[in-house]
């Protein structure tokens, strides 16, 4: 009959509106319970690394200066970068006395260094297990950071610097031994915690 026929219809179209509806929380729940997943288990990815500080709080011109660790009769060795790459080169009595710094050390605001060679305006980097010379950047292989505390020793005090991309130290040594035409060879290691003469430097002729 034509009035069953109309009753069927609006029986139909109204029961759609509860099933919609199911669906909807259906679809609410699944969304939330992904979001809740990728937050458990993956918090790493809406984090960003903390930018570095760019400002300088204090400026020095020092020499970087270590004891030699070859057994070599220098009294002292400076670190310098001919052709890119830092050799300690062995510092004569005149030139202990009158100082020659040849590197300006930046302090940023966090507390680490940022090392730039005078000769060539370029800053100290660590790459891998080498060290070497670069266009500045600003960069985490170019920042170091000071392990305290130091050792005194002659008048000044020695410490440990590690390089903030790699956790490793500047080391006397490397693949070659013994001081060599240029110097003993400057390499990145792991840092050791008894302080070896090999990983100790200090600021000499420092003027800020």
């Amino acid at each position: 009959m034509p009035g069953q026929r109309t009753a069927a219809r609006s029986r139909t179209r109204g029961s759609r509106l509860p099933r919609l509806a199911g669906l909807g929380v259906i679809v609410v729940l699944a969304a939330g319970g992904a979001i809740a997943y990728v937050a458990a288990f993956h918090p790493a990815a809406d984090k960003h690394p903390a930018a570095l500080p760019s400002r300088v709080a204090s400026t020095l011109t020092v020499g970087l200066i270590a004891e030699p660790s070859s057994g070599s009769a220098a009294g002292i060795v400076q670190l310098l970068s001919p052709q890119t790459r830092p050799y300690f080169v062995p510092v004569g009595l005149s030139q202990q006395q009158q100082g020659q710094p040849q590197w300006i050390a930046d302090v940023m605001t966090d507390g680490g260094y940022i090392f730039i060679y005078l000769p060539t305006s370029q800053c100290l980097a660590g790459a891998g297990a080498r060290l070497t010379v670069e266009h500045c950047d600003l960069s985490r292989r170019q920042r170091w950071q000071r392990l305290g505390p130091g050792v005194l020793k002659s008048g000044h005090d020695f410490y440990q610097f590690a390089n903030q991309a790699s956790g490793k130290c500047v080391t006397q040594g490397g693949t070659a031994h013994g001081i060599g035409p240029l110097g003993l060879p400057a390499s990145l290691a792991a840092c050791d915690p008894a302080k070896p003469p090999s990983q100790l430097l200090a600021f000499w002729w420092s003027a800020g």
